[in-house]
């Protein structure tokens, strides 16, 4: 068995570069101790020309996944598929929640000139397309001019759709996942964060919520989208509800990394069965 572990570009991964390697060479470690060969690739050094039994990767450009895509057509076993890392884009993923009643907050999408709806604020601005790379990506608007200006700068920037949502008050809670093998759950840290938003929701009140509600919700979107390892970021209320508010595919692990690595070994090693 040959496999491909393929990083993913410094520019898709804003402050997290150097944990998002870490996660991919200790499960390459991992790998090899069992002794299987795994070659570790750059996205710009993999052409797609050389057979792999599985791959599995970080990548999120679209010429790297369209090289898997075929790749997964020719036999090779892709991790995550192709197709489920598209629908971790922040409108393919809410649109997937929506479909699944999967709890989110209420949201529009604003394109060309639109204007978000009176909600109330405050509320948050997102780039619909692709991944959060920049510190405007989002962003909090409690004004109406405030909302305008971050929508000027999204179209500054090219960003044409942009997804508005409700701001829901409460505890942030951070969760990860591996497949069926491995689901945990955490409270931000703030020395481990991409751009420090988490902030806005003030100090955790660590309200009670149930635990095994969230894993069961995370585990219904990741199968909703398609995707094994996948991590996000939920809401709690004071009420004890959860609310979805991000969707990530394979995210960095750097809080329970160890295990994380372990159980993505384990499905690396694990054959698919027909139904999965």
């Amino acid at each position: 068995m040959k496999i491909a572990a393929i990083t993913r570009n410094p520019k898709n991964s804003p402050n997290m570069a150097e944990k998002d390697l870490a996660i991919l060479q200790s499960t390459a470690t991992l790998l090899r101790n069992r002794g299987i060969t795994v070659d570790i690739l750059k996205e710009s050094e993999y052409t797609g020309e050389e057979y792999y039994d599985i791959i599995f990767h970080m990548s999120r450009n679209d010429n790297t996944l369209a090289m898997l895509e075929q790749a997964q057509k020719n036999g090779a076993r892709v991790i995550n598929s192709a197709s489920a890392v598209r629908q971790c884009e922040r409108e393919a993923f809410t649109m997937i929640l929506h479909k699944n009643n999967i709890a989110q907050p209420p949201y529009h999408i604003l394109d060309d000139n639109s204007l978000p709806p009176e909600t109330g604020y405050p509320m948050w601005l997102k780039k619909c397309k692709g991944w959060s790379c920049h510190p405007h990506d989002v962003c909090m608007a409690t004004n109406k001019d405030e909302t305008q200006e971050a929508i000027n700068s999204f179209r500054a920037r090219g960003t044409q759709r942009i997804l508005c949502c409700k701001h829901i008050q409460g505890d942030i809670v951070k969760f990860y996942g591996v497949a069926d093998k491995f689901f945990h759950w955490q409270y931000p840290d703030a020395q481990k964060t991409k751009f420090g938003l988490e902030k806005l929701n003030g100090a955790i009140q660590r309200y009670t919520f149930d635990c095994d509600k969230l894993k069961s919700m995370a585990h219904a979107a990741a199968q909703a989208i398609g995707i094994e390892i996948f991590g996000g970021d939920c809401i709690i209320t004071p009420e004890g509800d959860i609310v979805i508010i991000d969707f990530n595919d394979f995210p960095s692990f750097s809080s329970c990394h160890n295990e994380a690595a372990s159980a993505i070994a384990d499905i690396i090693t694990t054959p698919k069965t027909d139904n999965e």
